[in-house]
């Protein structure tokens, strides 16, 4: 789970500012940006940054010759052309890093949809699907993940098993430490606590799934075969724990769900949408309580009409992207997710970036570009930073990239200081 430490010193100095009664920016540290030149190539499009049980940051990078890379850590440690004779090419932004320098990825391997790890081709169309009767095939393999020992996952598709080349169901595959595959879930399998109902088969496995770093847990949303009134549901370790048009608790009823994260404690949280006003119906929800809504004033932002990501850590800690009224997204940290109230902004579009701890901002938060239509775009570790993909613009607007962007949260020692400091209020807008 989801490199540099940001000295605590660099947040004292910035709380320094902020108490003389100077703007503060926001420190941390650019990991990758698009620009950086890797193995004779440039890197010229970054994806969301995914973490593995030490802290360490991965993530796939497309360089302007055409090869994806592999980031893990510090650096590069794969490219795409070092499968040749196979041909890898493309690669989804979805991916997973294990503690060992363990990876898994998504590209194309000799023009077949594949997912690709540091021993080789873990499997590609048309081979046989793992788990499954001789003659069902693999048809596309999609938005993987891996746990910390080496453990990957990944959505699959699977033919008819009579020759056909569509997919007709899907599932969530495994890959394990010694090589070998295996059917985790999928089409058909019964859904614990649901009264007997059964996964859809054409869409039944959602790409929002989520695994803890020690396998002991997973959530996932699903497509129950029912009615399409109430089909959602969430389940955690193959039981529902939410479905659409059931209850809430709070006088309205599921509608929709987004994204899913969840720790080794089996504590865990999803976002979407209730069916109540248009105006309160976004949440979040943890342990399937909705503790945080559209419309609701948090760290002095009025939270909005999306959520855009969430992670949970083993420290029960909690990080998510929100779209806010005032400042377009803002990443908010919960430092115990029993307590999402009082979460405090980390950094919000129209931030000033300090890439050098010196206090003073170099660049401008102009976007996060975390997509949960592409994966998750936040994997929280809990070595007390926060990995996510931004855009950052120079001040003078020429300047605008790619990158991947660190910062730190706030310790228990520290979290007084920083409130008191008024970091959340006080940083430098553009």
């Amino acid at each position: 789970m989801k490199n540099s430490v940001i000295a605590l010193s660099a947040l004292i100095s910035t709380c320094g500012l902020a108490i003389a009664g100077g703007p503060a920016a926001v420190s941390g540290e650019i990991v990758v940006r698009e620009g950086d030149m890797i193995d004779g190539s440039v890197v010229s499009s970054i994806n969301s940054p995914f973490t593995n049980g030490n802290g360490d940051v991965g993530a796939v990078l497309a360089l302007d010759d055409g090869r994806r890379a592999i980031w893990y850590g510090t650096g590069v440690i794969f490219t795409s052309d070092m499968g040749l004779p196979d041909s890898l090419t493309g690669g989804e932004g979805t991916m997973g890093i294990g503690n060992n320098g363990e990876f898994i990825y998504s590209p194309s391997f000799n023009g077949n949809d594949a997912v690709w790890g540091q021993s080789g081709l873990i499997l590609a169309e048309p081979d046989q699907a793992p788990g499954l009767a001789a003659g069902f095939l693999s048809t596309f393999n999609s938005r993987p993940q891996m746990i910390d020992d080496g453990t990957g996952f990944w959505v699959g598709g699977v033919n008819d098993g009579m020759g056909g080349t569509s997919t007709a169901s899907r599932h969530l595959f495994r890959s394990n430490p010694d090589g070998s595959l295996a059917r985790v879930m999928g089409a058909g399998d019964v859904i614990g606590n649901s009264g007997g109902l059964t996964i859809n088969a054409s869409n039944g496995i959602d790409f929002d799934y989520h695994v803890s770093g020690n396998g002991s847990n997973m959530i996932n949303a699903l497509v129950a075969n029912t009615s399409s009134t109430s089909d959602g549901i969430i389940a955690v370790n193959g039981s529902q724990v939410a479905r659409e048009s059931f209850a809430t608790g709070q006088g309205d009823n599921w509608a929709n769900f987004d994204h899913v994260s969840i720790n080794n404690s089996g504590n865990y949280v999803f976002s979407g949408d209730t069916d109540g006003a248009s105006s309160s119906d976004e949440f979040i929800a943890y342990n399937a309580d909705i503790v945080l809504r559209e419309g609701m004033s948090l760290g002095g932002y009025t939270l909005g009409g999306s959520v855009d990501a969430l992670s949970i850590n083993n420290l029960n800690q909690s990080v998510f992207i929100w779209d806010t009224v005032e400042a377009t997204e803002t990443l908010f940290f919960a430092g115990d997710a029993n307590d999402f109230s009082s979460a405090i902004a980390l950094l919000s579009v129209g931030d000033t970036f300090d890439e050098n701890n010196d206090g003073i901002g170099d660049w401008i938060i102009d976007d996060f570009n975390a997509s949960g239509s592409i994966g998750p775009g936040l994997d929280f570790a809990e070595d007390g930073l926060v990995y996510v993909e931004v855009d950052l613009v120079s001040f003078d607007g020429a300047s605008t990239f790619e990158a991947i962007v660190s910062v730190a949260v706030p310790t228990p020692g520290t979290g007084a200081l920083l409130a008191f400091a008024g970091i959340a209020v006080t940083r430098r807008r553009r």
